[in-house]
């Protein structure tokens, strides 16, 4: 009786063993086959669970899309502030890979792996973050929107003169937003939606009020006259120092004077007159240009400024002293320059009765000396003579066919002096313009014993006075 009470007792606990074991199995069968989200799995802040795909992709639709129509980040300039709509910029969730990783949670590996999984997400919990997606065109066209408003272009001081008096004007400083910085800087705040500061570079004037200030007196001047020579060629020693007038020159600046003055072209209004081509006077565009040249280089030593390239002619110019002339060439030969001081200069021309005029301006708090220009020794290369036989002249004949000129050797020294007195001297330029021939040709043949030269024999280099024209 005892054994059949504690059989029927033990059956009774192994069925309910059984039925709780099936019990167990049941649930653990439906949680391992459900096709809604396992419990504990929240996307974006919000509980997904027991919700199947459809249902999770609606009700985060429904809570989300409002928000991203409210959404907004804030841009900030000095007191300007911009406000951009994440909407604006088609911002967008992937809502469908969130949930489809939603519900993949306990749902891989073998099965005691997943009901690990599925128990461990229902006690702990698991959070999924949303993609977002955006439109790059969107924000680089509002980047370049607030960039136009923002933008300014910098613009330097200006400064004018009307021969007695300076007017400057102020400098404007120019602004740039960094627009590459700040597409990053919104694409990096979506999620956050801080307020972004707006970077914005600026750009300082070159000529500034305070530099051109500086300019303040004469630090070098000089003129050159070209008395007796023909209309032309004072018409091009006019255009080319319109050229170089009013000419602003900042500190550490190189000028060319070519490229100042330009091609010697009728186009530009150049005319033609004397010019030197091989130790020779030719018409040709643009001759007197070297009348402007030599007058702005005699200006620029006198005012002390770095002289980078300089040439003499082949044949001394009449209207300064010898060596201390200064040829151009376009393409060939020029004068440049390079303003040394921490001052800018500034450089004015004018063309009064027979005379031009350069005028250098600059800081005489600074430049509070003065400069001259000596030639010594000028040593002089006399003019050799050369004969050719011609026996087609009349016997005894002597004609000139070449006038010759004497050649020069020059040293040039640039002295300073102050208050009167010579501080300094150093020599600048060795120039060589080379002597040119007389060439004759000659009969020697004698009709008679006393027959001599005829009268064209006196024509020789001792009777000829030498003569040097005007040149380029």
């Amino acid at each position: 009786m005892e054994k059949t009470k504690i059989k029927n007792m033990l059956l009774i606990i192994l069925g309910i063993i059984v039925i709780i074991f099936g019990i167990e199995f049941f649930v653990l069968y439906s949680k391992l086959n459900t096709k809604t989200i396992y419990e504990g799995v929240k996307i974006n802040n919000y509980d997904v669970g027991n919700m199947n795909e459809e249902q999770a992709l609606k009700f985060l639709q429904d809570k989300l899309e409002k928000q991203i129509e409210e959404k907004n980040m804030t841009l900030r300039y000095e007191n300007k502030t911009y406000k951009i709509m994440l909407k604006d910029l088609e911002f967008n969730y992937d809502y469908k890979k969130g949930v489809e990783e939603g519900h993949n949670i306990g749902r891989s590996g073998s099965v005691l792996k997943r009901i690990r999984d599925i128990y461990d997400t229902k006690k702990h919990g698991a959070e999924i973050e949303l993609q977002w997606t955006y439109n790059p065109q969107k924000i680089k066209k509002t980047v370049e929107g607030i960039a136009q408003a923002i933008d300014m272009e910098g613009k330097d001081a200006d400064i004018s003169f009307n021969g007695k008096n300076f007017s400057i004007t102020e400098e404007t400083t120019g602004r740039k937003v960094n627009t590459e910085k700040l597409i990053k800087d919104i694409e990096n705040n979506m999620n956050d939606l801080k307020e972004i500061t707006i970077d914005v570079e600026q750009s300082v004037p070159t000529k500034t009020k305070a530099l051109l200030s500086r300019i303040n007196g004469v630090i070098g001047e000089f003129s050159t006259s070209f008395k007796g020579s023909s209309r032309d060629r004072i018409e091009n020693i006019t255009i080319s120092a319109k050229s170089i007038n009013n000419k602003v020159i900042m500190p550490k600046e190189s000028v060319s004077f070519n490229n100042i003055t330009g091609p010697r072209d009728k186009k530009f209004g150049y005319k033609e007159a004397n010019v030197i081509v091989s130790g020779e006077f030719t018409p040709g565009v643009g001759g007197g240009v070297c009348q402007m040249s030599t007058t702005l280089y005699n200006a620029l030593v006198r005012a002390d400024i770095n002289i980078m390239e300089r040439h003499h002619h082949s044949i001394p110019a009449t209207y300064v002293n010898y060596g201390h002339d200064a040829a151009v060439s376009y393409g060939y030969l020029d004068l440049k320059f390079q303003n040394e001081f921490d001052f800018p200069i500034y450089i004015y021309t004018r063309v009064s009765g027979s005379r031009v005029y350069v005028y250098i301006y600059g800081d005489r708090n600074v430049k509070d000396y003065d400069i001259d220009l000596v030639s010594d020794p000028v040593e002089k290369v006399q003019a050799q003579e050369e004969t050719v036989v011609d026996t087609s002249l009349k016997p005894g004949t002597k004609q000139l066919v070449q006038k010759g000129r004497n050649g020069y050797k020059v040293k040039t020294y640039k002295v300073v002096s102050k208050n009167g007195e010579v501080t300094k001297k150093e020599l600048i330029t060795s120039d060589f313009y080379t002597p040119k021939n007389y060439i004759y040709k000659v009969n020697p043949q004698k009709e008679d014993a006393s027959n001599t030269f005829t009268e064209e024999e006196s024509l020789d280099s001792s009777h000829i006075e030498e003569e040097i024209p005007e040149d380029q």
